[in-house]
């Protein structure tokens, strides 16, 4: 598992760009070196790129292009490239993570808690972030994306709720996530304590990263993977 130590307050994960341009490539992975610090991603599924700050990977869909260490190692003469989401569309609003988090609080209560599963996905009609619940089956410790649901094939995010004390993706979370390309995340303790760790589902890689790069935090709940690289920091 591979995580991401950056701070909300990084520059590099708030950056947008406008709609990727089409390129036609013939290779599905791709392997290159830095020349400066943003090229366009070429690689028809992702590549690595060998730069200054490490090794990178990158991959691009319509909602996103992102680059993410896969080895912080500096190498030096080369130009250190960019690590973070470069948005496609404008950012998830906080509204979408406020509404989430309160048809998980009234869905059910604490004591017979059910784990859900919602799906954040873009909505070209509306020209807006939308998002809905999309569990086929719950119970207290899984629970079932129903993958019939045309959302579901078009989700950038996907998002399920943890009970309190799981606080992290689970062996059976990695097993469902693998060979998908977007953006994973876990809401924890909805009830008492609402916690989120995200992760970034690269076909095979998973990457957590800040909730910074996804949008602002709203008020009230914890980004576990930034208070951990905090303390992390502070140890080191």
């Amino acid at each position: 598992m591979i995580r991401v130590f950056l701070r909300s307050t990084d520059v590099q994960s708030i950056e947008q760009s406008p709609p990727r341009q089409p390129f036609i490539s013939t290779k599905f992975i791709g392997h290159r070196v830095a020349r400066e610090r943003w090229e366009s991603i070429e690689a028809i599924l992702y590549e690595y790129i060998l730069a200054g700050n490490g090794v990178m990977l990158r991959a691009q869909r319509d909602e996103f292009s992102v680059s993410v260490p896969l080895s912080g190692r500096e190498i030096k003469g080369l130009p250190e490239v960019f690590v973070g989401i470069k948005w496609h569309r404008p950012r998830v609003p906080t509204r979408i993570w406020d509404e989430i988090l309160t048809h998980a609080r009234f869905s059910h209560d604490s004591t017979e808690f059910k784990e859900e599963v919602y799906l954040v996905y873009w909505d070209k009609r509306r020209e807006s972030w939308q998002w809905r619940p999309a569990s086929r089956s719950r119970t207290w410790a899984s629970t079932i994306a129903d993958d019939s649901l045309p959302e579901y094939a078009e989700a950038c995010i996907e998002l399920h709720t943890h009970p309190p004390e799981a606080l992290n993706f689970s062996r059976a979370d990695d097993r469902d996530e693998s060979g998908k390309f977007r953006i994973f995340g876990i809401l924890i303790d909805a009830h008492e304590k609402p916690k989120f760790r995200f992760r970034c589902g690269v076909y095979d890689h998973l990457i957590q990263i800040p909730f910074a790069w996804i949008g602002r935090l709203p008020q009230g709940i914890a980004d576990l993977n930034e208070i951990e690289a905090l303390l992390e920091m502070m140890l080191a």
